[in-house]
């Protein structure tokens, strides 16, 4: 007995010394793989230098380029006095707040913490400055953002009023333009001099050459630790074509590219990369005349909404280069945070249409109106030079022809387009816009706008929205709207046009863009 009892013991321990081994073991490939990982994550973070890739180069300095990489590549650079987020909500950037005073009048509190990248102090006067510059430069893409200030007033060196020629709706959405130095450009026209512009942002320009721009870190930036980028400088390459910035990218020599070219595969092939298609600010769309003799009619324009199928068009017609929408807002904006697309229907359609005692007859529909018998007959207009909205017309008509309701593409001069724009004397008109960064409508809703729509609902609303700020109410506001819209069919909303940006697989982070940038999250992005 006493011998067995010993053998187990021995057992024990034996089996209790291979078990602490294969811990150990285990435990220090663990430590091993870990040790790994990190080395290679060191490695990975290694390079710290992003490269981009432009082409038509005018100038680096935010007032008089009109390039829209150069653009979005200056939001490193220069900031303004609020920005857009990712669901296009206006936030402090320069401002620290900012509040209606009346109708024309804003104040304006500035941020105290804040220097140029040449450590002099950033104040009240940069900003009148800034606005003084911009009013001298009408060809400025930022000249729109201030054409309606009427003065500016510091009232100390953090704060100042701006005082308007009208009321503007969402005028803060105008407060996005660039701000520079006053001292910078005391004694110089911005125009006529060779300086490198400095900025508040994360990034200064260290280096402009014939075919490169160079970035660094400006470590004067406030909350330097908290934003710290990955990249210690940034690489802007100049070409002198498209092609070339297309090709070098395929070359690995860039690792970024932005473009509206949605051909893009054609230069770049499709392996070795990553790209993200997003919507850019090129909105069509079908306006309706609501006082046409027919289309004052609401139950067709509901049917025609129900019968045209926008999943089609944007595949089919446009090959994937654009995405569907209803109205001209983003749909990635916070106002539309439970969209939804509205799917064809075209059994809907044609219950709508004979409830409201239309009879499908002969191939169309008709109905006896004040003694005249009314058929849905619909001109249809389009700008003849538009080779891709006459295709996207010719859709239509075959959508709403399968139907019986009879559309007659009429192919119009720019003249008679611009005409059209001007006079609102059209049936249906295919056309489309480039959209605000602010969520207001009243280009669409408002007085006089191209539908001829009226309702005395939406004006209120429109004018309520000019003296809201809670986010809440003015979602709910927005919400009643679209209800209205959805109702009435003033328009019927088409599509978005796509862009897109293509970046190398070695290129890691939260990478996300909007039209307004395409470097948010910038400061997790890694090489």
């Amino acid at each position: 007995m006493k011998i067995n009892s010993l053998k187990i013991i021995i057992s024990i321990f034996i089996l209790f010394i291979i078990i602490a081994a294969t811990f150990f073991i285990l435990q220090n490939l663990k430590n091993k793989e870990e040790e790994s990982q990190e080395i290679s994550y060191e490695i990975v973070n290694m390079i710290t230098d992003l490269r981009l890739g432009i082409s038509d180069f005018d100038s680096i300095h935010p007032y008089l380029t009109n390039n829209i990489k150069i653009i979005y590549i200056n939001q490193l650079i220069f900031e303004p006095l609020l920005t857009i987020t990712e669901d296009y909500k206006v936030t402090n950037c320069l401002a620290k707040e900012w509040s209606k005073l009346e109708e024309n009048s804003y104040l304006i509190k500035l941020k105290e913490n804040v220097k140029w990248q040449d450590n002099s102090e950033f104040t009240a006067t940069d900003v009148k400055f800034s606005i003084e510059q911009l009013k001298k430069l009408k060809n400025s893409i930022y000249y729109e953002n201030i054409k309606n200030i009427n003065s500016i007033e510091i009232i100390d060196n953090y704060t100042v009023r701006i005082e308007l020629t009208q009321e503007i709706p969402f005028f803060e959405y105008n407060l996005i333009f660039p701000i520079i130095s006053s001292k910078q450009y005391k004694d110089t026209n911005i125009q006529n001099t060779n300086k490198i512009p400095i900025g508040t942002g994360k990034y200064k320009i260290s280096k402009i050459e014939k075919d490169k721009i160079e970035l660094e870190k400006n470590n004067n930036y406030r909350n330097i630790d908290m934003e710290d980028s990955n990249f210690k400088t940034i690489s802007i390459n100049i070409y002198d074509s498209a092609g070339k910035v297309y090709n070098a990218f395929k070359l690995g020599s860039i690792d970024f590219i932005h473009t509206n070219n949605n051909n893009i595969e054609e230069y770049i092939g499709t392996m070795g990369y990553e790209k993200k298609i997003y919507l850019n600010r090129e909105y069509d769309y079908l306006a309706l005349n609501c006082k046409d003799s027919i289309l004052q009619f609401k139950e067709i324009r509901q049917a025609i909404s129900k019968v045209i199928d926008k999943e089609k068009i944007t595949v089919s017609v446009l090959e994937n280069k654009a995405t569907v929408a209803n109205y001209p807002i983003d749909p990635n904006n916070y106002l539309l945070k439970n969209y939804v697309y509205k799917k064809t229907n075209v059994e809907k359609a044609k219950e709508i249409l004979k409830e409201a005692g239309w009879k499908f007859e002969y191939g169309i529909w008709q109905k006896e109106i004040d003694g005249i018998t009314k058929t849905i007959n619909i001109d249809l207009a389009v700008e003849q030079d538009d080779t891709q909205r006459i295709k996207v017309a010719e859709e239509l008509k075959n959508q709403l022809e399968l139907v019986g309701i009879k559309i007659n593409i009429k192919k119009i001069s720019q003249t008679q387009y611009q005409s059209y724009l001007e006079n609102h004397q059209y049936e249906m008109l295919l056309t489309g816009v480039y959209t605000s960064i602010s969520p207001d409508l009243n280009l669409f809703l408002g007085k006089n706008n191209l539908a001829n729509f009226e309702n005395s609902e939406i004006n209120i609303i429109l004018k309520d929205l000019n003296n809201i700020k809670d986010e809440e109410l003015i979602k709910e506001k927005y919400n009643r709207i679209f209800e209205i819209y959805d109702e009435e069919i003033p328009y019927v909303g088409l599509y978005f046009n796509n862009d897109i940006i293509a970046y190398s697989k070695n290129l890691l982070g939260d990478i996300k863009t909007n039209w307004y940038s395409i470097f948010y999250n910038f400061s997790n992005w890694y090489r």
